[in-house]
């Protein structure tokens, strides 16, 4: 798996654009900054952007070149990532240790997807926030990106089962038309989620 993303992003070209994905850069831009984790971070634009923003940005991929792409955008835009080469099932966090994780078209088998979204609960602190774009299930057969597999992709009663025990601000399936870098290029069928840990 790390050899097929590592051949991924073996070019110069950004394969999903420096930009940030515009769900994540519209919701974190109204958070107060905090500490953020970036899962499947790939070679960095929303963690970048973040940190631009002030957020003490922890990220992780399994992709060292694309870790060292991301280091690269991080230097050319003056910011620090505390960036780690690691798979989803290997990573450690302390509990309740991040204000905000943002899980941006990171998709994974269902039992793997399950367990790593719970693992996302209990590291976040009271009151923090997921921020969830991903590919829909009608989004198969579609050729501007995304899993080609239907057991990993999204719908909105499996997401929110996977965050039941938050509190789910904003969950919505649509069709955009996406724009970000070569691989993720034309109509698209998404959803997004906002969901928020909650305090007592």
């Amino acid at each position: 798996m790390k050899a097929n993303w590592n051949s991924r992003y073996d070019s110069k070209e950004y394969q999903y654009g420096i930009e940030p994905n515009d769900f994540f850069k519209k919701t974190v831009s109204k958070l107060v900054v905090g500490r953020l984790l970036v899962p499947a971070a790939g070679e960095g634009r929303d963690a970048v952007f973040a940190a631009q923003l002030g957020w003490e940005v922890h990220a992780f991929d399994s992709s060292d070149t694309a870790q060292a792409k991301a280091n690269k955008l991080a230097g050319e835009r003056t910011v620090n990532l505390h960036y780690e080469c690691i798979d989803a099932a290997s990573v450690r966090y302390p509990l309740e240790s991040f204000d905000a994780i943002a899980l941006i078209f990171f998709h994974q088998m269902p039992e793997e997807r399950r367990k790593f979204h719970q693992q996302c609960i209990k590291w976040l602190k009271p009151g923090g926030k997921i921020i969830l774009e991903g590919f829909h299930k009608d989004q198969l057969g579609r050729d501007s990106g995304g899993p080609k597999e239907l057991d990993m992709l999204f719908n909105k009663d499996e997401l929110s089962q996977d965050f039941k025990g938050l509190q789910i601000d904003y969950i919505k399936e649509k069709e955009c038309v996406l724009d970000e870098g070569p691989l993720h290029q034309g109509k698209a069928f998404v959803i997004d989620l906002v969901a928020t840990k909650s305090i007592s």
